[in-house]
């Protein structure tokens, strides 16, 4: 049986009233794709307690795992923000006691992403630190497999872990709506719209005065704000975004400045498929995105957007862009939003990690 972890993010949500990041949609979309092909579900609950004892430890896990059966896999998601130990033990248990197999499905390995922070980090424990860059390798190297974003993301993975088990790339993740509700045609609008994370996205303080750009995300600085070819359209959880994206071109990008794309995201970015992306697409609008990302050549290939060397490079494209050629993409677009919608990457990466972990593995 497989089975894949399922977080209960009341309490962090709790901590983020608003509940605007897309970390939690991302993890939930995940389970409710696993799900809808037969998965069980395995829930895990936030908490940090750093001593806690381990015959309260043991106790907790025994009835997590009171449904597992010898044999049986799970795909846990990480990174999961608890004590690590506490998945040191649920891993080891399952493979040791039932003789299961663990994959993780990696959202994030930090290390790849924040290097500089990884290095300085020398003086946390690795089992026992919940914000430790030092679990990372540790953790990771107990996995029977990994599902990782793609080549590029696989690849860094080996050389930072020199991983000796099955890594199986996924692409685009998920992005559900709500169940039954159906997408409406994007307009073919001049404008660009970027969704995500504004304050740490200096570059859109630098946009010419000739772009149009709709920005949703938390309140920006009055900097931004003041710019009147911009237009802030408020901040909305990730359910609810969707609804409110109506057409031209989405952004997908990171970077620390507009002349050239620098800074440890950007960097990042090299390897992940951001979840920006799948929103965009799932609403079928066709984006533009860094020439290096990992999706890049992904986006190209299958008529999805368009890929840039720099920031500069997008305005001309969309000033001669026509509603014809607008609607040209839409039958490509229209294939692939129902795909992340419905969780078709997500699951195909699952049953191909599931036979490799198990030593059945023909890639379909």
């Amino acid at each position: 049986m497989l089975w894949v972890s399922r977080g209960n993010y009341t309490t962090v949500k709790a901590y983020d009233q608003s509940n605007r990041t897309a970390m939690y949609k991302a993890r939930e979309d995940y389970t409710a794709d696993l799900m809808a092909m037969g998965a069980q579900p395995l829930d895990l609950f936030f908490y940090y307690w750093r001593d806690e004892p381990d015959a309260n430890l043991s106790s907790r896990l025994d009835g997590m795992l009171a449904g597992f059966k010898p044999g049986d896999t799970l795909i846990l998601q990480v990174p999961f923000f608890i004590r690590p130990l506490n998945l040191k033990r649920l891993i080891t248990q399952i493979q040791d006691v039932y003789q299961g197999k663990v994959i993780g499905l990696v959202h994030d390995y930090y290390p790849l992403w924040a290097v500089e922070a990884a290095k300085e980090d020398t003086d946390s424990d690795p089992w026992l630190d919940q914000y430790s860059y030092r679990t990372y390798p540790v953790l990771f190297s107990l996995f029977d497999g990994l599902i990782v974003h793609g080549e590029a993301y696989k690849e860094a993975i080996k050389k930072e872990l020199d991983f000796k088990g099955p890594i199986i790339t996924q692409g685009p993740f998920s992005y559900r709506f709500i169940e039954d509700e159906e997408t409406s045609a994007p307009k073919f609008q001049k404008k660009l719209v970027f969704a995500g994370n504004i304050n740490s996205s200096n570059y859109l303080n630098q946009v010419p005065d000739t772009w149009r750009l709709d920005v949703f995300g938390g309140k920006p600085k009055e900097e931004l704000l003041k710019k009147e070819n911009v237009d802030y359209k408020g901040s909305y959880t990730p359910t609810e975004l969707p609804n409110h994206l109506d057409g031209g071109f989405g952004l997908v990008w990171a970077s620390d400045n507009f002349d050239q794309v620098t800074g440890e995201t950007a960097q990042y970015n090299r390897l992940c498929y951001e979840h920006k992306l799948s929103l965009y697409l799932s609403k079928r609008i066709p984006v533009f995105i860094w020439k290096h990302a990992a999706p890049a050549k992904w986006v190209t290939e299958n008529h999805l957007g368009f890929a840039v060397e720099n920031l500069s490079d997008i305005w001309s494209i969309i000033e001669n862009f026509t509603e014809e050629q607008y609607q040209a993409m839409q039958p490509d677009l229209t294939r692939v939003s129902h795909l992340i919608r419905n969780g078709v990457f997500a699951k195909h990466a699952a049953m191909n990690a599931l036979l490799a972990v198990n030593e059945t593995y023909t890639e379909f």
